[in-house]
């Protein structure tokens, strides 16, 4: 099969042009408004100059038209800076929007063996950290950097406008900053990530740590813990801090530039105001003019080295949610006609142990099979390699006779039904719950609820009832029952139940257990570790697994007279 690896760099463009899309028109209308907002802004400098000029050549003229000016600027400000709010807010909000949606959508299209302690913590950094970094510094930081660009341009225009001189001299000195801000601004983006990276660390051993809490306390390993804790955010807040040092440094020269360009601007002026080169008004106006002209500077490379910054995290993110492309279509399934066959199935994680060795099965339509053995001996993993979890096993899985790998996961998830040990349930009705959000005709549910065993549940608190966060208001079976009405519902051919009742009381096991198995015409594949005799005799094989490899099988009748593995289990076990 030929794949097809995505460029970096593609995914890279794509994420951007997430910002953009159905947001062109806001984009452009806040460039217009911030553009008229600086022109405004900026009058207010000539506004001085005329009223100053007034006032020292006593000119009534002047001051009518500076009472015209003032009254216009007003109603020009008030109107376009609120313009200008909402228009930028307009795109911010559908920019992030549309940017989040795309990076959870390609997440979604993830497989399910891609996903695993360290990506979750790597999306969760991404979900919690690095959006806000892209939020500050690129999505505004970009409307922040034109608006400061226009403020910068037309003040310089103005500037030259009424002094050629004085306007060199504030150009020159901006040159400190600009030449400081584009050094310091390399070591900044490598700082941004390394501080990124900390953080994402951080929060995987955060994760670590409190899913391993129990252990903790039972082992005592709170100081050991604790020091292990503050190395890590020790390291975090030292990247943080490092990142800082650098940002500061970048606005200590643009600092440093405004003042010498005030400096500039009072010796020279002051000389030309004594040479009658210049009026008060005029000199004035030009060091109200410098400061729209410095705090640009002042402000446009620190906001350009943190979005240069940004876009590393934005590659950081598209290096994350890149995947593999199969070119070549793979085939399709709606059913399973007749059987699943393992052949020769050997499998290991690494090269050290391998957790499968020459398994040979076959499930056929309609029949029930139980899958039993110690801790360790491979159950699971038998069950990850039916639901295409992996794919480097050696020998061949056949589903009506097609190889597993040949077939596309959307579909075999459309014939496979899958009951976890652990229950995952939405803080959402039991409805929700059951259909997964989708829609269902009215008979199919309740055709689910009653197979499930939850009818009296639906009576007791209605379809609507809130299952609380992770199933909180529900009870260990009853969050069972709906897993299994979730399967039901979607009416696949094949139920998979990996250690679903593990957790549950030897009554609510049996339950669920016997549930299952009443279900008629459905292949029904369920590992298991609790022995009930009269569930055990509803299979119509059992499948003892033992180091990896099939120890004995059969009914279980069968099985108890061979007096072998499976006989032992079970009188170690029985319930």
């Amino acid at each position: 099969m030929k794949v097809d690896y995505k460029n970096y760099d593609n995914q890279q463009l794509m994420c951007r042009r997430q910002f953009m899309i159905n947001n062109k028109l806001n984009f452009i209308a806040t460039i217009i408004t911030q553009t008229i907002f600086s022109i405004v802004s900026i009058s207010v400098s000539f506004l001085m100059m005329i009223t100053i000029d007034a006032i020292e050549y006593k000119d009534i003229s002047r001051i009518k038209l500076a009472v015209v000016f003032i009254v216009s600027i007003l109603v020009l400000y008030g109107t376009f800076g609120y313009a200008q709010k909402v228009l930028k807010n307009r795109y911010i909000k559908l920019g992030l929007s549309n940017f989040k949606d795309y990076i959870f959508r390609k997440i979604l299209s993830k497989s399910i063996k891609e996903f695993g302690t360290e990506f979750t913590g790597r999306i969760i950094n991404t979900f919690s950290n690095d959006l806000s970094s892209i939020e500050l510094h690129y999505v505004d930081g970009t409307l922040q950097i034109i608006q400061q660009t226009l403020m910068f341009v037309i003040a310089l225009s103005a500037m030259l406008y009424l002094n050629l001189i004085l306007a060199i001299c504030v150009i020159l000195a901006c040159v400190i900053p600009i030449t400081l801000s584009l050094i310091l601004g390399r070591h900044l983006v490598l700082k941004e990530r390394k501080t990124s990276d900390e953080g994402e660390s951080f929060v995987d051993q955060v994760k670590d740590l409190l899913n391993g809490f129990i252990l903790i306390k039972s082992f005592k390993a709170e100081k050991e813990v604790l020091n292990l804790f503050r190395k890590k955010n020790l390291s975090l807040e030292e990247a943080k801090r490092d990142r800082r040092d650098t940002n500061d440094s970048v606005s200590l020269a643009s600092t440093f530039s405004t003042i010498l360009v005030v400096t500039m601007i009072f010796t020279v002026g002051s000389y030309f105001a004594y040479k009658n080169i210049m009026s008060i008004g005029a000199i004035i106006a030009f060091i109200e003019l410098s400061q729209y002209a410095t705090g640009p500077v002042e402000k446009i490379f620190p906001l350009l080295t943190n979005k240069k910054a940004s876009l590393t995290l934005i590659e950081k993110i598209s290096n994350v949610i890149s995947e593999k492309e199969e070119k070549d279509e793979k085939i399709s399934i709606s059913s399973v006609g007749s059987s699943i066959i393992m052949k020769d199935v050997s499998f290991s994680y690494n090269t050290e142990k391998t957790i499968l060795k020459g398994i040979d099965l076959k499930f056929e339509k309609g029949k029930s099979y139980a899958i039993v053995g110690s801790s360790g001996c491979g159950k699971s993993t038998l069950i990850q390699l039916l639901l295409g979890y992996y794919y480097d096993y050696k020998g061949e899985i056949l589903i009506d006779g097609k190889q597993l790998k040949d077939i596309n996961l959307d579909s075999l998830y459309d014939v496979i039904s899958v009951i976890q040990q652990n229950v995952f349930l939405f803080d959402s009705s039991i409805k929700n719950n059951i259909t997964m959000f989708k829609e269902f005709s009215e008979d199919k549910f309740n055709n689910a609820v009653a197979m499930a065993g939850l009818s009296d549940l639906i009576s007791e608190k209605g379809i609507d009832y809130s299952s609380g966060e992770g199933g909180s208001n529900l009870s260990g079976g009853e969050k069972q029952r709906i897993s299994i009405a979730r399967c039901l519902i979607r009416e696949t051919p094949v139920i998979i139940m990996d250690e679903a009742t593990a957790a549950l009381d030897n009554k609510t096991s049996y339950e669920v257990e016997n549930a299952i198995l009443n279900l008629k015409g459905l292949t029904k594949i369920i590992v298991t570790h609790k022995f009930n005799e009269e569930i055990m005799k509803k299979y119509d094989k059992i499948i003892v697994l033992r180091d990896g490899n099939i120890a004995e099988m059969g009914k279980f009748q069968e099985l108890m007279e061979q007096k072998n593995h499976f006989f032992s289990l079970y009188n170690v076990t029985k319930i």
